[in-house]
């Protein structure tokens, strides 16, 4: 009898994950991954080096331009919302040029990088305007994205270096004239010791150049990971094309891990607070409303009613929205009546004492006039005020793309900021009250220290300054910002800038 043939049975090969799949290119991607790496440096050169708010806005242009061409180049074709955000886009980058203010210059650079990363995902992945989840998908597009892209810039080049004969030249030049660097300086150094001309032509060149030199390698240094970074982005977008936005289910998912927090315990941690909150207002209620009707409680004086508890309450409105997001994202059983209840009560409360604190800076503001801390702690709590009252209408179960909302409540608040012109702005009003005579003093001091925006305000009231007593300051002071524009011809690119340089010549 014979016995049946038995083959062996072996485990199919494990894939091997070692094995780093090939990056596929497109024809053009070689010519934005060699422009990348200028930009990179332009923008390390005007942004971080230099303070030339002109030059900013053409490189954000610039940068905004070469992410539509891409696009376009990458077969994908902007619907109407994604255009009139690459217009909102554009317009922001407009910034650099009518202020001064770091600060202002400083988010508005952080926004435009977030938003342009954002718009390239979006055309690529078919998303008209924002997702669901974007705080998670924006993450992923400005930061996650580009870093895994990060090689394809280095990579692109290194292929078209292979394939193309005037790149193997160039680079085989390039590495001659670095080889003979040594030799050469050797040669010069003979030069100089045989000849006393050559010796001082050569220590001037030197100290010509020295300075620029070293501030160039830096920039290249800093400019060039920039530019593989901007490709990489550009790239991560070609593959968002591919792969496609993540949907609700991959991120509940995800997410599903955080909600292990049963909601009787939930609500358990939240009923403290909401009574403590509700004491609190009963027991303080004549405290409070006494900003809303404009007048001091007791005894008190502006400043000590205005200062008193005003950044406690703005803390406590910060740490109010993180409790809610711990809420919504680790309640175990989702979304029940109960906790919704209890949400729209922390909801209301932070709403209160929002209103209560920006009354307190209101009162304060009539009555010593702007500074930017008062201008940005305003601005904030609007800010945190427009989130608490969307998250009581999601609550209370209104639809409505709760995403989409906030971030163009966002736009419209930052937008109000950045073209406000904050420090033309207090400059203004402090300038104007205390022409009326609504202003008791006039704190040039403090208008002094802040930006051209200012002083630009300042330049066109130097009587009002002259009454106020303070004009030799502030002439000292004016004196002392064109000498900075003569040393740092970069500073002096910009509106406001320009305006006090126009004013100082006449």
């Amino acid at each position: 009898m014979n016995e049946p043939d038995i083959m062996p049975v072996f485990p199919a090969a494990a894939p091997d994950f070692a094995v780093k799949q090939e990056r596929q290119f497109q024809p053009h991607d070689a010519v934005f991954a060699l422009l990348a790496l200028p930009l990179g440096v332009f923008f390390t050169r005007c942004c971080l080096f230099q303070s030339d708010g002109f030059a900013a806005t053409v490189f954000f242009l610039v940068l905004l331009g070469g992410a539509a061409v891409y696009v376009r180049r990458s077969g994908e074709r902007a619907g109407a919302v994604q255009r009139l955000i690459f217009a909102v886009l554009c317009g922001f980058s407009a910034v650099f040029s009518l202020t001064a203010n770091p600060l202002v210059r400083t988010l508005c650079a952080v926004f435009l990088f977030c938003g342009v990363l954002w718009w390239i995902q979006a055309v690529c992945g078919g998303v008209r305007f924002v997702t669901r989840w974007f705080a998670f998908d924006l993450l992923s597009a400005v930061i996650v994205q580009p870093l895994k892209s990060l090689g394809a810039a280095p990579e692109v080049l290194a292929r078209t270096g292979k394939a193309s004969d005037s790149v193997s030249k160039l680079r085989t030049v390039l590495l001659a004239l670095l080889t003979t660097v040594p030799l050469t300086w050797i040669v010069a150094s003979l030069l100089a010791s045989a000849d006393e001309g050559v010796s001082d032509l050569l220590a001037g060149l030197g100290a010509l150049l020295t300075d620029d030199v070293w501030t160039l390698v830096i920039q290249l240094v800093i400019g060039i990971p920039v530019g593989f970074w901007l490709f990489g982005a550009l790239y991560a977008g070609f593959l968002r094309r591919e792969a496609g936005f993540p949907d609700d289910d991959a991120h509940a998912e995800r997410c599903a891990g955080l909600r292990s927090l049963p909601n009787l315990g939930l609500l358990a941690g939240i009923t403290p607070i909401c009574l403590l909150y509700l004491t609190y207002v009963i027991s303080q209620t004549g405290y409070f409303l006494s900003a809303f009707a404009g007048r001091l409680p007791g005894d008190m004086i502006y400043s000590e009613y205005a200062r008193r508890g005003f950044f406690e309450l703005c803390a406590i409105a910060v740490i109010n929205l993180f409790v809610l997001l711990i809420v919504n994202s680790c309640a175990k059983g989702g979304r029940t009546r109960a906790l919704s209840v209890y949400v729209i009560m922390l909801c209301g409360f932070t709403l209160f004492i929002i209103a209560t604190a920006l009354a307190k800076m209101l009162l304060y503001i009539r009555a010593y006039g702007l500074t930017q801390l008062r201008v940005y702690t305003a601005w904030f709590m609007v800010l945190l005020g427009i989130v608490f009252f969307v998250l009581i209408l999601r609550q209370l179960r209104v639809k409505f793309p709760t995403a989409a909302v906030l971030t163009a409540a966002f736009l419209a608040m930052f937008g109000l900021l950045c073209f406000s012109r904050p420090d033309a702005l207090i400059a203004d009003y402090n300038i104007r009250r205390y022409e009326q005579g609504t202003l008791h003093e006039l704190d040039v001091k403090m208008l002094c220290a802040l930006s051209d925006d200012a002083y630009a305000v300042m330049a066109k009231h130097t009587d009002t300054i002259a009454a106020a007593g303070q004009y030799d300051y502030f002439e000292r002071k004016c004196s002392s910002r064109l000498s900075e524009y003569r040393a740092h011809p970069d500073r002096q690119h910009d509106l406001s800038a320009l305006l006090l340089t126009l004013r100082a010549a006449d």
